[in-house]
């Protein structure tokens, strides 16, 4: 047994030199004369997380974790092993807890650290490595007691106390934090150097927080107001942040004297924050004078120069000819200084449509007295604006015109004049016009930008692609594609996904029209073959293109790990709860949605169309897989263009794997882990019932067949048609699309009992919502 000892200590140390060879070939050699070695299973299982000897390397190009599926399993079945030889045994957890915080599966790591620190107390290692797990789950109670393990295990390190500061936060046991706060500074008091300057002022507002968290409103704001008034070195830095705090409390105990003077000091830092001003109304109690507010503006305006704030608000509250006088020095001063975002600053105003004339007639006045012809462009390009958000596109179209004949020189004139053709459906005009746009300025990276997104949008892939080549590194590839997608470019891979499925749409609707001609048509015949490749390739590419977007997210997620301990090694508490904060909320974002409706909805579609696409993507079934020379020729000259442009990963390069799985095999469990993660509620809210989100969740039912639970988001949909906006539109047509969905599974004749009697069901239901 010695000799087994000393053979493990040497493969270990081969893996921690990296020499993984060597030491697979150890373990191996152990597990031959002892085959009940627990330690020796786990360590060979954190060998083949870094090196397997036949490499089978992981297929799935989005995965986070390089090893294959086969592998995984091989190193389940040796941790297992283990836990059977050695169930207690530490040195077997610790090294099972390493592999799978390897693969990222931080709910068993968490586990074996557990088992670890069981059997042996008070190791500092694996209480830090255990924590940054439970961080990453969210597992707060735990949390908080492992961090104070921590702590009493390395109590010479301020770092240590904040994490354990901030656990207890986490886990709401505010009082516990304010204590180990409160401890830490009798500690230090008279020891703190400069190096440490930055890292206390962070723990002193900290401590704010905590304290108003804790309901010790007036003990905040003692503390706050010793630090403004402190002159010793090691004070809170953070004046401003101090201030903020200070304005929001006195506010929230309606100590209005005192806050308006906060306010005050607060304009003098930012004179653009809307708040403060609305604030300061409030403090002065004049909500309801339009004469005192007009005369306050006025004076901040005198006080402020340099701030459009004080000249704009009074117009959000007059009314008619006090309105007007108001409106035109305001413009007229806008206009003056050429200032392009003028009718950004009043689009609030339109929300009163009595407004909306006074504008319009107001301008239409500068309009005709103006000489200057860029003053007058801009007056043009604001009229147009007007009449766009109006959704009157065609006047506003004459007018981006009238402003492009007077200074044709100006960018932003003819990217607005592009945005209103995409409004009208002119796509590919609208793409031509943002590229003159580009053209003016060839350095323009936002303009680049803008004229990828309207090629997209007008599935014009090759010029989108040829477009932001001109911005991105591209070493040896003939495209940016895959720079783009090494700098997670999102909004790109979005837009290019959305594209790829229209066409695939296009494509599968031209080969059923295809399908459905006579054979003896005499118009010229189409390479229906090279048809059906398309269709599998835009299909497969669409798959990737949105599974690599939420593959970019789970490694925003991951990125998290390394700060559960680096953010208190640099004093950044408050920093890092926003980090945990924005990464709770991280797969609720709008754009997410997007991404996750389009997603369920494109594997719908093939569902739902799942008899012509599997013709479609039988290539040897359609005319028995024949075609001509030139056919042929034609399908390779598309297949090297395709491989060009759009190749990202060396394997599985058109998807077509994804499709297998997805739409011929009807595998939905990549679908099934991203609702999972999806549906996750890490922080204070769970998924949002945006129309995006409802319409994914939807879809995703629909396909798995929970029809019954579908009907949820029917019933919520519903709801959101109530609204008198734009939104209460969409809601409305993305009803009748579900319930149209819903009566055609109604419609469906089956023979199975279990169907027709989960017909009756959702029947019951729908009637019911």
């Amino acid at each position: 047994m010695a000799e087994a000892e000393f053979q493990f200590r040497s493969a270990l140390e081969d893996y921690e030199s990296k020499n993984y060879k060597k030491a697979l070939v150890g373990v191996d050699r152990i597990l031959k004369k002892n085959p009940m070695h627990s330690q020796t299973y786990a360590l060979k299982a954190l060998i083949l997380a870094f090196y397997h000897p036949s490499n089978p390397a992981n297929k799935d190009v989005n995965a986070l974790v390089s090893l294959s599926s086969a592998t995984m399993q091989e190193c389940d079945a040796l941790i297992s092993t283990a836990v059977k030889y050695g169930p207690a045994n530490s040195v077997s957890a610790h090294l099972a807890a390493l592999y799978y915080r390897q693969i990222k599966n931080y709910e068993k790591a968490a586990h074996f650290y557990t088992i670890t620190i069981a059997n042996n107390p008070g190791n500092k290692a694996v209480l830090r490595d255990l924590s940054s797990c439970l961080s990453q789950l969210r597992t707060y109670k735990s949390l908080a007691k492992t961090r104070f393990d921590y702590l009493q295990a390395e109590p010479g390190y301020r770092a240590n106390y904040t994490s354990a500061a901030v656990a207890y936060d986490l886990n709401a046991d505010y009082a516990s934090a304010v204590k180990i706060c409160d401890q830490v500074e009798d500690l230090i008091k008279d020891k703190l150097i400069d190096d440490d300057l930055v890292e206390n002022s962070e723990c002193i507002i900290y401590k704010v927080t905590l304290l108003v968290k804790l309901g010790e409103t007036e003990k905040a704001l003692e503390l706050i107001d010793s630090e403004l008034q402190s002159t010793d070195k090691f004070r809170c830095l953070d004046v401003e942040g101090l201030l903020d705090l200070k304005y929001h409390l006195l506010m929230k105990t309606e100590k209005l004297a005192e806050a308006q003077l906060v306010i005050r000091a607060l304009l003098k830092r930012n004179p653009d924050n809307i708040t403060y001003y609305k604030d300061l109304v409030k403090c002065l109690k004049i909500e309801g004078d339009d004469e005192l507010k007009i005369k306050l503006f006025a004076k901040l305006a005198k006080f402020y120069p340099k701030s459009d704030l004080p000249r704009f608000l009074p117009l959000t509250f007059l009314k008619g000819e006090k309105f007007a006088s108001h409106l035109k020095p305001y413009l007229a001063n806008l206009f003056r200084r050429g200032v392009p975002s003028i009718f950004s600053n009043i689009k609030p105003l339109y929300k009163k449509h009595a407004n909306r004339t006074v504008i319009l007639e107001t301008v239409q006045s500068f309009e005709k007295e103006e000489k200057n012809p860029l003053i007058l462009t801009w007056i043009k390009y604001f009229i147009s604006q007007h009449f766009y958000k109006l959704k009157d596109y065609d006047t506003a179209l004459v007018k981006i015109n009238d402003a492009i004949k007077v200074t044709p020189t100006l960018i932003e004139l003819y990217m607005f004049k592009a945005r209103i053709l995409k409004h009208q459906g002119k796509l590919v005009e609208a793409a031509s016009e943002i590229n003159t746009a580009r053209s003016m300025d060839l350095q323009d990276r936002f303009v680049n930008s803008k004229t990828v997104k309207y090629y997209l949008r007008a599935d014009l892939i090759d010029e989108a692609l040829d477009t932001a080549t001109l911005f991105t590194k591209n070493d040896d590839e003939p495209t940016g594609l895959k720079d783009l997608h090494m700098l997670q470019c999102c909004w790109f891979i979005a837009e290019y996904a959305e594209s790829l499925t229209r066409l695939f749409k296009k494509k599968l609707s031209q080969f059923e029209e295809l399908k459905e001609k006579p054979k003896d048509d005499d118009t010229e015949a189409e390479n229906i073959h090279l048809i059906q490749k398309q269709i599998e390739a835009y299909l497969g590419l669409s798959l990737q293109r949105y599974f690599s977007i939420f593959s970019i997210y789970a490694e925003y997620y991951e990125d998290q790990f390394d700060f559960h301990f680096f953010a208190f090694r640099k004093g950044t508490a408050r920093t890092y709860l926003e980090m945990i904060k924005w990464a709770d909320e991280l797969y609720h974002q709008a754009f997410i949605g997007r991404v996750y409706s389009d997603l369920m909805s494109l594997v719908a579609y093939t569902a739902e169309n799942k008899a012509i696409l599997a013709e479609a993507l039988d290539l040897a079934g359609f005319n028995n897989g024949k075609r001509s020379k030139k056919e042929k020729k034609d399908e390779v000259k598309w297949k090297d263009h395709m491989v060009n442009y759009n190749k990202v990963y060396d394997s599985d390069v058109f998807g077509q794997e994804l499709v297998e799985l997805i739409v011929q095999k009807h595998d939905y469990s990549k679908l099934d882990i991203i609702e999972k993660i999806i549906a996750r509620k890490d922080g204070e809210h769970g998924k949002p019932e945006t129309l995006d989100f409802l319409n994914g969740e939807f879809e995703y039912e629909f396909i798995s067949g929970k029809y019954v639970v579908a009907l949820a988001s029917i019933r919520k949909v519903k709801a959101l048609t109530a609204l008198n906006n734009e939104e209460g539109v969409k809601a409305k047509a993305l009803f009748d699309d579900m319930v149209a969905q819903v009566n055609h599974f109604l419609e469906t004749v089956s023979e199975d009992p279990k169907i027709a009697s989960l017909q009756k069901v959702v029947k019951l239901g729908l009637t019911r919502i």
